[in-house]
């Protein structure tokens, strides 16, 4: 049986309330004390004045009458002293009886004091201390770069709303490092897939140059020999233009803003179909369109993504393409599959990744391994996704949501 806790009603007061709680409740209690403080004292200095008056009441004592008019009222009603009864007090007695009656006068303001005083450390204590020293130790945590934390605190006062708004703001700070971080490394990876199939071309470039400086001023290879080793460089000087180009083109995907616009899916598949009907080349084209919706989307980034799914399951398919396209929740979905071997176990982990390149794929000098990238990339900037399996061949699907339109 879980057991919840009970929120106790002052834990939520404002600051302002709380602090006016603690000084009442504590203004009480120094009354309460005062008065009983004071009343001590007047009780001991009683009793000091009471000792001396019982010890000489008789030799400074006198009893008169009460006179009214020239007549005895009462006889012996009053009682005098000829002398201050102060005068037969003991140096020590003295001291006592004036500090009581100090005191008794004091007690008041000392009293009050003190429990102020309590009531300000108290209400530290109880209601600044521990939401202080979270917002203080939040702070350093984001000014340290650390953000893997959570501000909490239970309340619903300044404090609480304040400790929120930190909550908040360490939530979007965290979530825009994380967006940074990710382009940096997804930018990394970029740069070392890039760099890394560089270097076979360069070193084949390399070596030939190397070959013709050796050989061709001595004359020791003929024409033919020449030409053959300029048309083999010429084949790698072409694959580093194309290195160059789609690294370019690569760098300027971040920079692309997408411009939605309104299109009924009905036109949207009948442009979709007269793409893949132009890059079939031959092969059996099944097409299936399922919904009937308007559509918010950047034209242009759907039918690139779906122009380069087009062409890889012609590539990769023997005899037949299979295009889907559907609707869900303002949701596009085109799936494409084909009747090839369909994608191996690492391709299905990697395939969307910058210059990956199955073994298939590694001599054909005109494959990068970056169209499936570009096709995630554009997804994503569209708020959608790219899915990559296999079902009795190749499958790749996707998702395109319905953006607002562009102004």
């Amino acid at each position: 049986m879980e057991v919840k806790k009970i929120k106790h009603p002052l834990k939520n007061l404002s600051l302002k309330w709380s602090f006016v709680l603690y000084v009442t409740f504590f203004i009480i209690i120094a009354l309460l004390i005062s008065l009983l403080l004071s009343g001590l004292f007047s009780k001991l200095q009683n009793d000091i004045y009471k000792y001396y008056d019982e010890l000489y009441q008789d030799e400074l004592a006198r009893q008169g009458d009460l006179v009214v008019d020239g007549e005895v009222v009462q006889k012996g009603a009053i009682r005098f002293y000829t002398e201050s009864l102060h005068n037969k007090f003991s140096d020590h007695d003295l001291r006592l009886y004036n500090l009581y009656g100090a005191m008794s006068i004091l007690i008041v303001p000392i009293v009050s004091m003190i429990c102020v005083l309590l009531a300000g450390v108290l209400f530290y204590q109880r209601k600044l201390k521990k939401p202080l020293t979270l917002l203080d130790s939040a702070s350093a945590r984001i000014a340290g770069g650390d953000l893997g934390f959570t501000v909490a605190y239970e309340s619903s006062n300044e404090f609480g709303r304040l400790a929120a708004s930190f909550e908040t703001m360490r939530k979007s700070l965290y979530e825009t490092n994380r967006e940074m971080w990710r382009m940096m490394e997804g930018r990394r990876r970029l740069n070392t897939a890039f760099a890394h199939d560089l270097r076979t071309p360069l070193t084949v470039l390399r070596g030939y140059c190397d070959f013709l400086l050796k050989y061709v001023p001595d004359g020791k290879i003929d024409n033919d020999k020449a030409i053959s080793t300029l048309s083999t460089m010429n084949v790698y000087l072409k694959r580093l233009e194309g290195y160059t180009y789609t690294m370019s083109s690569l760098q300027k995907l971040d920079e692309i803003q997408l411009s939605p616009k309104q299109v009924s899916f009905y036109d949207l598949c009948g442009e979709l179909k007269d793409i893949a009907d132009m890059l079939t080349e031959g092969k059996q084209l099944i097409f299936n369109g399922n919904g009937d919706a308007l559509l918010h989307i950047d034209m242009a980034a759907v039918s690139q993504v779906c122009e380069n799914l087009f062409s890889n399951g012609v590539r990769y398919g023997e005899s037949e393409l299979r295009v889907s396209c559907s609707v869900t929740d303002d949701i596009l979905s085109v799936c494409v599959s084909d009747d090839g071997p369909g994608f191996t176990p690492e391709a299905l982990k990697n395939a969307a990744e910058p210059y990956f390149r199955d073994e298939k794929d590694i001599s054909n000098a005109a494959h990068f391994g970056i169209g499936l990238y570009i096709c995630r990339l554009l997804c994503e900037k569209h708020g959608g996704w790219l899915t990559i399996e296999n079902a009795a061949g190749g499958k790749v699907t996707a998702g395109f949501a319905s953006l607002p339109d562009s102004k």
